[in-house]
């Protein structure tokens, strides 16, 4: 298994790269330590790896905690830029007022659903969102259900799980790594429908890791995160280089943007 840091080289370089997806799926396993990923742990997942691009050194920004991470990940900008700097909301209290990824989703075309398992992530439900739900455990399902309509459409879900997971057993601990199977298998049908659905582009990342029973510290371990993207259709060239959390809407953007379709 590589695990030098990769990423998408040249995909800044305009709309020329764009692809014409009908299908993407933006998951964040809430607390993912890049480390926990194994044949073993999470063989679905590992099997995206391998028909895709990875790296298992991403990093997330400062503090690397749920909501600031989110934000930063969604609308591409570091806290002190999207003014997102605490983690912490509820509803009744403003929303995101900066572009996200459901935003340019939504101007491509496509129909949008964000469903996520934290309450504070509702945050992020912006005006370019047509179906979002607090889904603690049902979103696999609920996002199953979105794609088993036609249409170009695009899903953000947030699974969480593994947090709790490390904060009572410790990161990369034997529960850690139990809770991590269990999202793996209950991603595996999504995954599945999503790639018999065609055109798609799949995307797996996190938020932040941990380190003993901690994190949100400064420690380097709370600051790594995958990234594992998948498609039917031909993604750019790897190179080594350094993946931050606040580079994947820049990513997407040119992935799905408009411009020549490659086919």
């Amino acid at each position: 298994m590589k695990t030098w840091l990769l990423f998408f080289c040249g995909l800044l370089a305009g709309p020329a790269l764009a692809r014409e997806f009908e299908t993407v799926l933006l998951v964040s396993i809430d607390a993912l330590h890049p480390a926990a990923l194994s044949e073993q742990a999470s063989p679905r997942l590992q099997r995206l790896m391998r028909s895709g691009r990875y790296t298992l050194q991403g990093q997330s920004v400062t503090p690397p905690q749920t909501l600031i991470a989110h934000t930063a990940l969604l609308t591409g900008l570091l806290p002190e830029q999207s003014g997102k700097q605490d983690n912490d909301w509820k509803p009744g209290m403003p929303q995101v007022a900066r572009e996200t990824l459901l935003d340019l989703a939504k101007q491509r075309g496509f129909r949008t659903a964000y469903f996520y398992a934290k309450p504070k992530l509702g945050y992020l439900i912006s005006a370019a969102v047509d179906e979002h739900a607090l889904a603690r455990d049902d979103g696999v399902e609920l996002a199953r259900a979105f794609f088993s309509q036609s249409g170009r459409r695009f899903v953000f879900l947030h699974i969480s799980g593994l947090e709790d997971a490390g904060t009572d057993s410790g990161w990369l601990s034997p529960d850690y790594a139990d809770e991590l199977t269990h999202i793996d298998r209950t991603l595996a049908p999504l995954l599945n429908e999503v790639a018999e659905r065609g055109h798609y582009l799949m995307v797996v990342t996190s938020d932040h890791g941990g380190h003993e029973r901690q994190h949100g510290t400064n420690h380097l371990e709370d600051f790594k995160l995958p990234l594992i993207m998948a498609a039917d259709e031909a993604l750019p060239a790897l190179a080594p280089g350094t993946f931050r959390i606040t580079e994947l809407k820049g990513l997407l953007q040119n992935l799905i943007g408009a411009g020549t379709v490659e086919r």
